[in-house]
């Protein structure tokens, strides 16, 4: 795997937030199917290589920003980046018995608490959820948001999967939320998944994560859907 250049989901995103992306791999090839055996087939045998794969495009995203840390490492402390993973839903996680993204970002802190310098060091931090459906609608679920009411489960996933990038990002404003402000206010994180399409997700975990006060790198993934390849 390669580290891709940076990517920017901007011009697909509405409401502002463009973060600075990077993924190690596209996804495609063997890829998709690498993913998604770990998702679907308890594949934990492939957690190394793919771990591996996030690592590499968090440390390519903190040598990036290596001055900025080190300016801000002032003292004999290192620096604590904080590893935030994209939230699987209740239902998902009940039904494989875990949360993918969470495995990945473990793998990758382990990786990576190896190889950085001793000035920074990593820790994962599963602090996103989506918000609890309200009766006024706003603050959603993400399955509320796209009609769980009047679609079944698998039909509202589809319907969410048939959007394009802008409307995908109409669907995630306030579908998110940070479950415990104190563990960012003030800290430095990354954002972390195992695929980026058009962006959606990772915009709204930047705006939410900014707003309890966490300064956001960026965004690094094991894969990035290639544009073309987005609906």
């Amino acid at each position: 795997m390669q580290v891709l250049q940076p990517l920017s989901f901007g011009d697909c995103v509405a409401g502002g937030c463009a973060p600075e992306v990077r993924a190690a791999s596209r996804y495609e090839g063997m890829m998709p199917r690498a993913l998604l055996a770990l998702k679907n087939a308890g594949r934990a045998d492939l957690l190394p290589l793919l771990g591996e794969g996030l690592a590499r495009s968090v440390y390519e995203l903190l040598r990036t920003h290596r001055q900025e840390l080190q300016a801000e490492s002032g003292s004999s402390e290192p620096v604590e980046v904080l590893l935030v993973p994209a939230p699987s839903s209740a239902q998902s996680v009940r039904r494989r018995g875990y949360a993918p993204a969470n495995l990945l970002v473990q793998e990758a802190v382990r990786q990576l608490n190896q190889r950085l310098p001793a000035s920074v060091r990593v820790r994962a931090v599963d602090v996103i959820g989506y918000a609890p459906r309200t009766r006024g609608g706003s603050g959603a679920s993400l399955s509320s948001r796209v009609g769980s009411s009047l679609l079944g489960a698998s039909e509202a996933k589809n319907e969410q999967k048939s959007l394009g990038a802008v409307g995908r990002a109409e669907r995630m404003h306030g579908a998110l939320r940070v479950m415990e402000p104190a563990l960012c206010a003030g800290r430095v994180s990354i954002i972390c998944d195992d695929v980026v399409t058009t962006g959606a997700t990772a915009s709204e975990m930047v705006r939410v994560l900014q707003e309890s006060g966490s300064r956001v790198l960026g965004v690094c993934a094991v894969a990035a859907v290639p544009k073309k390849a987005q609906t």
